[in-house]
């Protein structure tokens, strides 16, 4: 079982000074046996507010890409990310229109689950999610070390990382547990919003700012209901079978001595 913080916060969310709900994906079981490599793939909220020391946490871990899923506006609202002058930042929006992110227009919190539920069903056959999501994997692929996020790094992050890790192998159960971990990032978002929005407390619950695994629940049924299987959903990302070998190559450590024990 995870420790916690005074806070409520699992260790390591706020290694990243300015950001939070950040996280390595490495560890995590794959359905051969191995387990998904560390240092490879990493996801967070938004950068705009990275520190210095950020910066240099996020160098000193290797990471040279970062792919931003946030809209055009809500980059122009919020601003770009502040990334090390080694990291190359790529735009590779869900939807480039966009202003707010999922869990800024689902207030108030009565409209939380149906909107969230909308959204991820929606996530499956939006033509921004399939740019990114395969720019994603072609990184991976190569061996770039590489950080994915939108504005909470919950929802558009969360299910471009959980079909990465899908696609790699990765049995269903930690794919969902580490969905599920971003509900320990609640606290600084809750902070986040206050600072910069005028919310009334009551609409800040934390069906709006956590995730469900109903959500990512939602957003599988409509994969399946549009493309049939999730190797369906592959074939419409533009992944054959050579990128997923390349990618399960690059993410996964079969290796039985680096086994996580």
């Amino acid at each position: 079982m995870s420790e916690t913080s005074t806070d409520g916060s699992e260790p390591g969310q706020f290694r990243l000074h300015g950001a939070w709900n950040f996280r390595d994906t490495g560890g995590l079981r794959t359905s051969d046996g191995g387990h998904t490599r560390s240092g490879l793939l990493f996801r967070a909220s938004a950068l705009t507010h990275l520190t210095d020391e950020g910066r240099d946490t996020l160098a000193g871990l290797g990471v040279t890409d970062v792919f931003d899923l946030r809209g055009d506006a809500e980059v122009t609202r919020w601003g770009s990310d502040l990334a090390p002058d080694s990291v190359s930042v790529h735009r590779v929006p869900y939807i480039a229109a966009e202003r707010d992110a999922p869990h800024e227009r689902a207030v108030p919190a009565t409209t939380a689950r149906g909107y969230l539920d909308g959204a991820y069903r929606a996530f499956p056959t939006l033509p921004g999610a399939r740019v990114a999501i395969r720019s994603v994997v072609e990184a991976l692929s190569s061996g770039t070390p590489s950080l994915v996020h939108c504005a909470a790094g919950k929802d558009r992050a969360g299910w471009t990382v959980a079909t990465v890790l899908r696609a790699a192998g990765v049995v269903e159960e930690d794919i969902v547990a580490d969905y599920l971990r971003s509900n320990a990032a609640v606290t600084p978002l809750r902070r986040h919003i206050f600072d910069h929005d005028e919310v009334a407390p009551a609409d800040l619950d934390d069906d709006l700012l956590g995730v469900r695994e109903e959500y990512y629940r939602a957003g599988l049924e409509a994969m399946t209901a549009a493309h049939g299987s999730f190797d369906g959903y592959l074939d419409w990302l533009g992944l054959d079978r050579d990128a997923v070998t390349g990618l399960r190559r690059a993410l996964v450590d079969t290796s039985a001595d680096q086994r996580p024990v």
